[in-house]
């Protein structure tokens, strides 16, 4: 009886051992906090509460403004499909609840732990839903997730990216133009590679932020921007309307820089 005690002792001692053991290896590695913060040219980016001018003397306002990240991954060489570490699988970054000031300071963040630590290159990024993952309906997933809504079924896929607003087409000072832009599908899924050090510390905190100026996506160049007086919605039926909002949020997204 007396060997049996002692035999119990051990086996729980040796069970504590590895249960702690193994929290403690759950927990290793370092923290990242991705932060995008919204503009309009060079003014923070607010729904409802903000008039932006525009081209051709027209004044713009925002209601939503949306759009899917995938497969975000740290670049561990300045190969983009050489070594990488994944962050992110999707996520839906709104700046629907962006109102105040305060809001568009902080912008909207991703939090994700115990990433290997280590000295990497740069971060690869998806703009849309990436293929495999469009290739099922909400049904896949239980809320909250961020496929759980923003489907076409009509399309069988999701919508990568949402523009809604109201537009003063001859500053009457009336918003009286409903804007709404929706652009999915595959062929407009894009992949963006943003060069930049960053060190990831064991059990440390490191802040990511980046910028996406959403007048830099409905205006290409001087001369070049999606004119309110001809269109003002389209749900990726005309597609050059949706390759021209694609390309354009790409080149709109950028790693900020103190």
């Amino acid at each position: 009886m007396q060997k049996l005690i002692i035999l119990c002792c051990v086996f729980i001692s040796i069970s504590l051992f590895t249960c702690d053991k193994d929290t403690e290896t759950s927990d290793t590695g370092g923290e990242v906090t991705l932060t995008f913060k919204g503009l309009f040219d060079k003014s923070a980016l607010k729904m409802f509460n903000a008039n932006y001018p525009y081209e051709s003397n027209m004044n713009l306002r925002f209601q939503l403004f949306q759009f899917y990240i995938s497969d975000l991954s740290l670049l561990k060489t300045t190969n983009p499909s050489g070594d990488s570490t994944k962050l992110i699988d999707v996520e839906l970054v709104s700046f629907k609840n962006i109102q105040s000031d305060d809001a568009a300071k902080k912008g909207i963040s991703f939090t994700i732990k115990n990433v290997p630590p280590g000295s990497y290159k740069g971060i690869k990024i998806g703009l849309g839903v990436s293929a495999d993952l469009n290739a099922f309906g909400p049904s896949k997933y239980t809320p909250p997730h961020p496929l759980d809504d923003n489907y076409w079924s009509w399309a069988s896929g999701y919508v990568f990216t949402k523009i809604e607003g109201n537009a003063d087409l001859d500053k009457s000072g009336k918003f009286a133009t409903k804007l709404t832009f929706h652009v999915g599908q595959n062929n407009f899924y894009r992949q963006k590679v943003m060069w930049h050090d960053i060190e990831i510390k064991d059990k440390s905190s490191t802040p990511i932020s980046f910028d996406v100026d959403l007048h830099r996506v409905l205006v290409a160049a001087p001369g070049s921007f999606l004119d309110f007086r001809k269109v003002t919605q389209d749900h990726t039926i005309d597609l050059t309307i949706a390759k021209f909002l694609s390309d354009n949020l790409e080149q709109a997204l950028t790693i900020h820089h103190e």
